[in-house]
């Protein structure tokens, strides 16, 4: 399958086991220098794969301890050394081979380094294939503060292989999974449905369908001014929770506590006919997925004055009002603190 994102200038494809395809892009760009930054995780299963992929081109790999530990300033500084070392210029290109922490950061890289390289997102993770590795938005995390610098930057070309899901754990598809949880909540029943009681998951069918709702958001909104911000459902409350769990629940993990806890939230407010938090809990329960985390709000609180979407000592926060439709909406931290305290209830 392929996707044309022509607002951005950039093709998704979605394969399995086609690493020609990768190869064939690749080979079009023969003059430039590339390099492969990838976790070593990542290179400890692929590096065969990785090096047959560039077998013929001139590149190099650049890898750092898995984790979002290694999403730092600290790994920002060492890549740009390394790139400046190998005397890389703007004709040259950099790969994201891996998950999340490996796109956010190589995008970051390539957003900054001599004011802007091309650069390719090779996801290997459920989660980067549906969400991080496109889109645009990248960076690094800061004193604790999840994604608190980075840039808007679009790759040049996005492939997506999911035999790469072969080697992940029932945890690591459960973390894309929460995030594909959200993008039925906001678009499509039918396909929250589908993914409440699906057995054994068709990774065509939801990569493809997750990444056309968010792509649908991005549209027109690249930099996250208008409705674009809808995908921010789950992720006020869960990147705060991530924080405080010093990563320990992982992305998704948080993000779909957060939409449990809005959504309890929306109908205790009236905003929601149901109280639909309980078939997320029904859905998250069937794929092994947490459901709560116990925190103060008050700690909760201080975290969260350090969003990103703050703007006039406001905080945009998306509620659910049922499955396929949300509202924004723009609140003082004290009406926050009643909308956490209000989630939070009966957890």
């Amino acid at each position: 399958m392929k996707i044309q994102v022509k607002e951005n200038n950039y093709t998704i494809d979605i394969d399995y086991k086609n690493d020609e395809k990768l190869r064939d892009y690749l080979f079009q760009n023969k003059e430039a220098k590339f390099l492969v930054i990838t976790d070593e995780n990542v290179f400890g299963i692929y590096n065969k794969r990785i090096k047959n992929i560039m077998a013929g081109l001139n590149y190099f790999i650049y890898k750092f301890p898995a984790g979002e530990k290694s999403k730092s300033m600290e790994s920002y500084i060492n890549i740009n050394k390394f790139l400046l070392e190998n005397n890389f210029n703007r004709g040259d290109m950099i790969i994201a081979f891996g998950g999340g922490v490996v796109g956010d950061i190589s995008g970051f890289v390539a957003a900054t380094y001599l004011r802007g390289i091309d650069f390719i997102s090779v996801p290997t993770t459920l989660l980067s294939m549906i969400d991080s590795s496109v889109g645009g938005k990248n960076g690094i995390n800061f004193m604790n503060l999840k994604n608190q610098i980075g840039a808007f930057y679009f790759p040049k070309y996005v492939h997506i292989d999911y035999s790469f899901l072969e080697s992940l754990d029932d945890r690591n598809i459960n973390n894309g999974l929460a995030e594909i949880f959200k993008y039925s909540v906001l678009r499509d029943k039918e396909f929250f449905d589908y993914l409440k009681s699906a057995k054994k998951l068709d990774y065509e069918k939801i990569i493809y369908k997750s990444l056309n709702i968010k792509l649908d958001f991005v549209r027109d909104d690249e930099r996250d001014k208008g409705k674009r911000q809808k995908l921010n459902l789950g992720h006020t409350l869960g990147h705060g929770i991530e924080s405080l769990s010093n990563y320990k629940l992982n992305h998704g993990e948080s993000i779909g506590i957060g939409l449990i806890y809005m959504a309890r939230a929306a109908y205790k407010m009236g905003l929601a006919e149901k109280d639909f938090s309980k078939d997320l809990i029904r859905a998250f329960k069937n794929h092994n997925l947490p459901t709560s985390y116990y925190f103060e709000t008050e700690e909760i609180l201080g975290i969260l004055k350090h969003d990103k979407k703050i703007n006039k000592n406001l905080i945009n926060v998306i509620l659910p009002v049922k499955i396929g439709e949300v509202i924004s909406k723009k609140i003082t931290f004290d009406e926050l603190k009643k909308i956490i305290d209000l989630g939070k209830e009966n957890e």
